[in-house]
């Protein structure tokens, strides 16, 4: 299993993972020790199991656990804490435990065997990274895409800033086209270069990234590792916030610019 534990305490991290070798030998760990670092793990990958501590600095478990169920509904949470009066509280979130500190065992091979969602094998999921903040860049297994036309990233960027939402071909024409483009110039530019786009991402191993029904134009958002995405939900680590500067090359996304400051 790929089992995420969450603690601010490192010893408490270690203790769980040797009660976890003893009940069931031959996991996967991750560790993180607050809300932030955890999302980001839960984000670029597909664990089966996230043991939460309850009380930790900043954001507690239970607000990780809300978040954790939005990223990602078919993962085990299974709360841990040395109280007991967030029993009532854990299960409106319906999650597939709660241990009391010391963890016995017993306890935990009992939870190992109840678990409300089934363990899926191979179930990580590849996201592309994109930065918006400052200029934006696309990068794949750690390496800068260079799109075969620049007005394919052009696209994309527009689209990442759409968050799922979808737009239709002159929606998207009017941003990405100036005036020197009659529509149906931008109409003919517009097919070639979605088309070029799709080859790109598939050519990646992200055929799937791109949403296109009828005349709607969206991104999978689930499929993109975001800095955007990461500071609107407030996982961002400081060096990839929000500084004043977003996708400087487009002098549509200014627009953004506005919405971020007053966020």
């Amino acid at each position: 299993m790929k089992i995420l534990i969450v603690d601010d305490e490192e010893y408490l991290r270690e203790d769980l993972r040797d009660a976890l070798e003893r009940v069931s030998p031959g996991n996967e760990y991750s560790f993180a020790a607050e809300y932030n670092e955890a999302m980001k793990l839960v984000r670029a990958n597909a664990f089966d199991i996230a043991f939460l501590d309850i009380q930790m600095p900043g954001k507690n478990g239970l607000e990780l656990a809300q978040m954790i169920k939005k990223e990602r509904p078919h993962m085990n949470i299974v709360m841990v804490t040395a109280y007991s009066q967030y029993a009532l509280d854990a299960l409106k979130l319906f999650v597939s435990g709660y241990l009391l500190k010391p963890v016995m065992d017993n306890d935990l091979r009992e939870t190992l065997g109840n678990l409300r969602n089934p363990i899926e094998k191979d179930t990580a999921v590849k996201r592309l990274k994109v930065r918006c903040f400052g200029n934006f860049d696309v990068f794949a297994d750690g390496k800068p895409v260079v799109f075969k036309r620049q007005r394919e990233k052009e696209m994309l960027a527009y689209l990442i800033c759409l968050k799922g939402a979808s737009a239709n071909r002159n929606e998207i024409c009017a941003e990405i086209f100036d005036e020197s483009f009659t529509p149906e110039k931008a109409i003919l530019n517009f097919k070639t270069i979605f088309s070029s786009l799709k080859k790109d991402l598939t050519r990646l191993g992200f055929d799937n990234i791109l949403i296109h029904n009828s005349n709607s134009y969206s991104v999978d958002t689930n499929l993109l590792e975001c800095d955007y995405y990461d500071y609107l939900v407030g996982i961002a680590d400081e060096s990839e916030s929000y500084h004043g500067e977003f996708m400087n090359q487009y002098s549509w996304a200014e627009s953004y610019i506005y919405l971020l400051e007053n966020y």
